[in-house]
């Protein structure tokens, strides 16, 4: 559900409100600056996606994507595939590449 920046002022808490005040009329909102910023970075990376089987780039509106997410907790690591083929390829060879490992 998308909300418009005034439902978003109107649901902070006094305390945010202050905050976000101070910021803007002491610090020039570089808090916020940052905060936007950083937002619109992850949008535009999810945005970016490809393939990490076929290198096709991926579509965010289409709901037939896939993420895996794995790897040790300190070290984690993200594949996107455009399709659930692409998703089994990529496990088979992970599951070939570990027990050639073992």
């Amino acid at each position: 559900m998308k909300k418009k920046l005034r439902e978003i002022v109107d649901n902070l808490e006094h305390e945010d409100l202050i905050k976000l005040q101070k910021d803007l009329e002491e610090e020039g909102g570089i808090h916020i600056k940052k905060l936007i910023s950083d937002k619109i970075q992850q949008l535009e990376d999810s945005e970016k996606a490809v393939c990490a089987v076929c290198g096709n780039p991926i579509n965010p509106y289409y709901t037939e994507h896939y993420k895996l997410i794995f790897g040790p907790r300190d070290f984690r690591k993200k594949a996107s595939f455009c399709a659930l083929d692409c998703m089994e390829y990529f496990l088979k060879d992970l599951k070939q590449a570990k027990t050639i490992k073992e």
